[in-house]
């Protein structure tokens, strides 16, 4: 791109192979179906990493998630009981035990979080149902051409989802959750190529029960675009 105010022309170009790198106007990750590396773009293009998971054959779109390995460090977690009664008693202010309040003991812990690096409503919740699942990467096939289009997210604002997913996991779980104070120390951000198949007016993830309503995907024509 390029403008008179100090921005500057950028060639969306492999710098592995020197070919022309696809994607849609918002993208921002770029992967080349020739050589197979992948690139984000960010005051320049820098390298990043890719897997590919989930290939079940014809109809597979692979689109771009975000895979965070951070650790995180909860400070302070308050959880409630479902229901609690209180008695007045005069002015008395009332204990957080009283109120059915439970402190848990802080930890830190190494957690992975997985969410779209492509433009949608969903992407936190969507992260949240992900967050279980088990993804192991899967070998490309030697000279296959695939596409990945729609990453539109980049790397500070995926640290930033990243810690929002966190968030949504403590609210997520069995115990009602009155309150957490957490943060988190991201070690690696990669790109996962998952395997997705049009079902209907979803796109569900190959081989899970997550699925996104097409609605929701901002560019969804451009994703699944053929040819």
């Amino acid at each position: 791109m390029s403008s008179t105010e100090g921005a500057v022309l950028v060639q969306l170009r492999c710098r592995n192979c020197g070919s022309d790198l696809e994607g849609l106007p918002t993208d921002v990750i770029f992967y080349c179906s020739n050589c197979g590396r992948c690139w984000i773009f960010d005051e320049g293009i820098s390298p990043v990493r890719v897997q590919f998971l989930r290939d079940h054959g014809p109809g597979t779109v692979f689109l771009p998630f975000w895979k965070v390995d951070a650790v995180v460090s909860i400070y302070q977690r308050i959880s409630r009981e479902g229901s609690s009664s209180s008695i007045i008693e005069g002015f008395r202010q009332f204990t957080g035990m009283e109120r059915g309040l439970t402190e848990n003991q802080p930890e830190t812990r190494r957690d992975r979080f997985i969410f779209p690096a492509f433009a949608t409503s969903l992407v936190l919740s969507t992260g949240v149902r992900m967050h279980g699942e088990n993804f192991l990467p899967e070998r490309q096939e030697h000279g296959r051409t695939l596409k990945v289009r729609g990453g539109s997210v980049g790397l500070r604002d995926a640290v930033s989802l990243a810690r929002g997913v966190a968030v949504g996991v403590e609210v997520s779980r069995a115990d009602f959750l009155a309150c957490v104070d957490l943060d988190m120390e991201v070690g690696a951000a990669d790109i996962y190529a998952v395997g997705c198949t049009r079902e209907g007016h979803v796109l569900r993830i190959n081989g899970s029960d997550t699925a996104l309503p097409l609605s929701a995907v901002r560019d969804r024509e451009g994703i699944l675009e053929e040819g």
